[in-house]
C-alpha cells in the first residue's frame, strides 16, 4: 500500500525546488482547495493532495522538453501546443520521476487545463480546484467557488463557459476537449 503522505511530503520538497515562489503558492493554494472539495466529495483526500500538489509538475520546463515526454500520437495533436502540453507532460513526469501509477492522479494532471468528457471526480475536482483557488480574482470566481460546492458538475459547466468566452476574446485556439467537455455537462445538466 502507498504511504500517501510520506510521498505527498517529498513531491511537496521537489516541487519547491521545481517552481518560482508565485507558482509554489499557486500549487499549495490548488492543493488545499482540492483537499477541501475531496472532504465534501468524499474522495481519498491523500491521492487528491498527489495529484493537486503534481498538476503544474512541468511547468518549469521548456516547450522541447515537455515534448521529450509525450507520446508520438500525442506530440501530433496539433491543438497540443505551448501552455496545454503541461498536463499532457506532468502527467508522464510524475510517473517517470515520481513513479505515480494511479490511473485517477495521471488523468487528473493531465487533464486539469483542457478537461475532457465524463472526467472522473478526481478530475473534476483537480480541473475546477485549479480554476477556482484562492489566489483567482477573476470576475464570476466567487460564485463559482461556492458553486463547486454544491454541483461540481454545473461548476464546472459554468467555468467551461467563461474560459470559452475568454479564449475567444483572446482569438486563440480552443482545445476540442474542453468543446467536448462544456457539451457534456451541458447535455447532462439540462438534457440539451
Amino acid at each position: 500500500m502507498i504511504d500517501y503522505k510520506e510521498k505527498n511530503n517529498f513531491i511537496k520538497e521537489k516541487i519547491k525546488e521545481f517552481s518560482t515562489e508565485k507558482r509554489y503558492k499557486h500549487i499549495l493554494s490548488v492543493t488545499n482547495m482540492a483537499k477541501k472539495l475531496a472532504i465534501h466529495y468524499n474522495v481519498n483526500v491523500d491521492k487528491i493532495e498527489t495529484a493537486a500538489l503534481l498538476h503544474d509538475v512541468s511547468k518549469h520546463f521548456t516547450l522541447n522538453e515537455m515534448l521529450n515526454f509525450l507520446d508520438k500520437e500525442e506530440i501530433e495533436q496539433e491543438y497540443l501546443l505551448g501552455e496545454l502540453l503541461h498536463g499532457y507532460a506532468g502527467a508522464v513526469f510524475s510517473r517517470n520521476f515520481f513513479k505515480i501509477n494511479d490511473k485517477d492522479i495521471l488523468n487528473a494532471i493531465k487533464y486539469h487545463t483542457i478537461g475532457r468528457k465524463a472526467m472522473s471526480i478526481y478530475e473534476k475536482i483537480i480541473y475546477i480546484a485549479d480554476a477556482i483557488e484562492e489566489t483567482r480574482n477573476y470576475e464570476g470566481v466567487k460564485k463559482l467557488r461556492k458553486l463547486a460546492f454544491e454541483d461540481i458538475n454545473l461548476a464546472i459547466l459554468k467555468e467551461a463557459d467563461l474560459k470559452i468566452k475568454f479564449l475567444i476574446d483572446k482569438n486563440v485556439i480552443i482545445h476540442p476537449s474542453t468543446l467536448e467537455m462544456r457539451n457534456y455537462y451541458l447535455n447532462k445538466i439540462y438534457g440539451r
